[in-house]
């Protein structure tokens, strides 16, 4: 007993062989268990040897296969389930189909029962994936019903609407929704900002990937994409933010080119908006002036350090050139 306990535990964790050792090998099973393991997304190869392993041809009806036969319950079910999302995932409508049905087959210990979520789950899938939309929510809205807190579901759900033109605002509140009951979902974060971006609402934009620095605060792309938000609303204050923020991005990857560009903008935005806020307002912010037309200095030097000797090198000089000369 102690001996398969030990033997379930490894083939949930996957192989110990690295992918390419077993695509050499072709070990279908394995292949299909390491990408599972690792959660790589690698739809072609998961269909490829899906197929073989499973003994589906490309239309999806059975063949012959001789590892298939050898395959535990768990195992064919799992697989199946496997080769049906990643089946989806290349347009392969009519296979993932077939493994739907094929987890039906067989007697009923051995197969995925129809009202259970797993089996609702995928269905809904292919029901997207063919146009079916309203059969699709209606599928996740029954998921809900039966347990509100299944997130899954709940992202179907902002998904058929954000895939369908004319739908956005509705899209929007139900991603808007979803984060209401989900606030540590920093990928749905992600998305909101977005989507807000997509609307031209910078605040809102600015206020999601705020979140979503809390959640990822050593992620420089994250900074540098809130500092710009910050910068494109406009304002003293928000290209203070801004400037802190692309500062942040170049301290955690200082080969942030994009960040050390964004923190040149910042620092001339932030000079042109205290210009325009009038002389009282300039003496108010005198020291950040400073700051900022040493930034502007500091950020060309080094962006010039990765151009040296480059075609753009001296495009780039004479754009940090200007830029200089105008403080």
């Amino acid at each position: 007993k102690q001996a398969t306990k030990r033997h379930t535990t490894v083939n949930m964790q996957g192989p110990e062989e690295d992918l390419s050792t077993l695509l050499s090998r072709r070990d279908h099973l394995n292949i299909l268990r390491y990408i599972r393991a690792h959660k790589i997304r690698e739809p072609n190869l998961v269909v490829t040897h899906g197929k073989l392993l499973l003994g589906l041809t490309d239309n999806g009806t059975s063949s012959s296969s001789s590892s298939s036969k050898s395959l535990g319950e768990a195992e064919r079910l799992a697989a199946l389930e496997q080769v049906c999302v990643a089946a989806l995932d290349v347009g392969h409508i009519s296979l993932a189909e077939s493994c739907l049905d094929a987890m039906q087959a067989g007697a009923s210990t051995s197969s995925v029962p129809k009202e259970s979520a797993r089996y609702r789950k995928l269905l809904g899938m292919c029901l997207e994936a063919s146009g079916d939309f309203d059969g699709a929510s209606a599928v996740y809205d029954a998921l809900l019903k039966d347990n509100p807190s299944n997130r899954y579901a709940a992202k179907r759900k902002y998904c058929i609407l954000a895939a369908q033109s004319g739908k956005e605002k509705e899209a929007m509140q139900a991603l808007n929704d979803y984060l209401e009951t989900n606030s540590g979902d920093i990928p749905a974060w992600n998305q909101m900002a977005e989507v807000c971006l997509s609307v031209s609402d910078f605040k809102g934009a600015a206020y999601c990937y705020e979140e979503v620095a809390l959640g990822c605060p050593l992620d420089s792309t994250v900074h540098t994409k809130l500092g710009e938000t910050y910068c494109t609303a406009g304002g003293i204050e928000n290209a203070k933010l801004a400037r802190k923020h692309l500062a942040q991005a170049v301290q955690l990857d200082s080969n942030n080119l994009r960040a050390w560009y964004g923190l040149i903008a910042a620092a001339e935005s932030y000079l042109e908006e205290v210009e325009r806020a009038g002389k009282g307002k300039k003496e108010l912010e005198e020291e950040g002036v400073e700051v900022a037309k040493e930034l502007i200095l500091f950020g060309g030097e080094k962006l010039m350090s990765f151009y040296k000797g480059t075609r753009m090198g001296k495009l780039v000089e004479r754009m940090l050139k200007e830029s200089a000369e105008s403080l």
